[in-house]
């Protein structure tokens, strides 16, 4: 065939779809020079593109998992003009786990309703939520000790989280992501172990006591955990991510129309934080680029930090003395309507629960994931392609959390 057409450039070779019987649908070859300029006078201008330069080609890049069956459920749809993101959009449930559904009709002290919230990441904190609800719906408060387990536990969370979110965007400097990565490791080492039977999320008190060899083997843990955390400078990520600066920006005023909070408003310049009851977040701007990618990098860092040594304090000192009442809740002494929000590494997460005699009669979760979805689609305007990665990762989004 190289020989022919190298003998004969101007043949033209046969077209076997068009010389068969049926040749199928006709397809009429567009002459794109007369497309172009009438889709030039349909796109809107906008700040990346001037009304005198050309139109590049379009492109829709679309991101979906490689089988609808799969626990992915973000896709992300890319209108892509020359190296730049024009639009995005998010398809989100291509699972639904129907959890909300399903909680219907379970106990709400018995732990298959934990077991079942546990499918939402990060994986106890919505259980934590309902065990605080059920709480305040009894009017039974927790014991200093359970409280103390309880800020442990929710603080070694975040630590495992916000570390993945610096490991996901340092991506690109290898050493720095394998300290992030390590940080990860060492926090749910430490984890491992004190929450079987979904112990810190019964409402009132733990749902069975913690041995002394297992507190014992938190104080390592958490110490292994406190040089790890150590090996990553506070001007490491800012450092790392300069080339980054200014890409995926997202305004503080946009941020509070959306209802979104945590890491990704205060990184906008936005220093309040709503009233939770349970979890601690830092009340301070941290970095004075606003709202980009590395302001949102460098707070993940900050609240790690701010985390792992509020967990070397807590931990140095013993746990106070369990004072939980002999008799713990019973299912008819649950009944009515309450809510609970908890302060998650991402976010509040926010419960609904409707309970009649201790069945769950309805059961709403309000992830910190669900408003940053249109802030996703708003920051990756006007990104760089080969940013894109970097800049949806500084957002720390989880897919399991979002299909409720």
């Amino acid at each position: 065939m190289r020989d022919l057409l190298e003998e004969l450039p101007h043949a033209l070779l046969p077209d076997p779809t068009r010389e068969s019987e049926d040749p199928g649908l006709a397809r009429e070859p567009q002459d794109d020079e007369l497309v172009r300029p009438a889709a030039e006078e349909d796109l809107p201008i906008d700040a990346t593109r001037s009304r005198r330069s050309p139109l590049a080609r379009h492109v829709d890049v679309v991101i979906d998992p490689f089988d609808p069956r799969l626990s992915t459920t973000i896709g992300l749809t890319m209108a892509i003009e020359g190296q730049r993101v024009r639009s995005a959009a998010l398809d989100v449930g291509m699972v639904h786990q129907g959890i909300e559904r399903r909680a219907v009709g379970l106990g709400v002290l018995a732990p298959d309703l934990q077991a079942l919230l546990a499918v939402v990441d990060p994986a106890p904190l919505h259980g934590l939520a309902v065990a605080v609800a059920v709480e305040r719906l009894t009017g039974r408060s927790p014991d200093a000790a359970t409280r103390w387990w309880r800020h442990v536990f929710v603080d070694l969370i975040a630590c495992a989280a916000h570390a993945r979110v610096l490991a996901d965007v340092l991506r690109r400097a290898p050493a720095l992501a394998s300290r992030a990565e390590a940080i990860a490791v060492a926090a749910d080492a430490a984890r491992d172990g004190l929450d079987p039977d979904h112990r810190f999320a019964c409402p009132g008190r733990l749902r069975s006591d913690i041995p002394d060899d297992e507190r014992h083997t938190l104080v390592r843990r958490v110490d292994e955990l406190r040089l790890a955390t150590a090996r990553i400078g506070d001007d490491d990520v800012e450092d790392a991510l300069a080339w980054l600066r200014g890409a995926g920006a997202l305004e503080a005023e946009r941020a509070r129309e959306l209802g979104i909070d945590g890491p990704t408003l205060l990184a906008a310049g936005v220093t309040g934080a709503l009233p939770a009851d349970l979890g601690e977040w830092l009340s301070r701007r941290v970095v004075a680029t606003s709202g980009c990618a590395v302001a949102r990098a460098v707070t993940h860092h900050a609240e790690l930090r701010a985390a792992a040594t509020r967990l070397v304090e807590r931990v140095g000192t013993a746990p106070p003395a369990s004072t939980s009442p002999a008799t713990p809740l019973q299912p008819d002494d649950v009944h009515g309507t309450a809510s609970a929000i908890v302060r998650g590494p991402n976010g509040s997460c926010a419960v609904h629960v409707v309970v009649d005699h201790g069945v769950v009669r309805r059961l709403r979760l309000r992830p910190p994931e669900l408003p940053l979805l249109p802030g996703v689609a708003r920051a990756l305007r006007g990104v760089r392609l080969d940013d894109v990665s970097e800049v949806f990762s500084s957002f720390g989004l989880r897919a399991s959390a979002i299909d409720r």
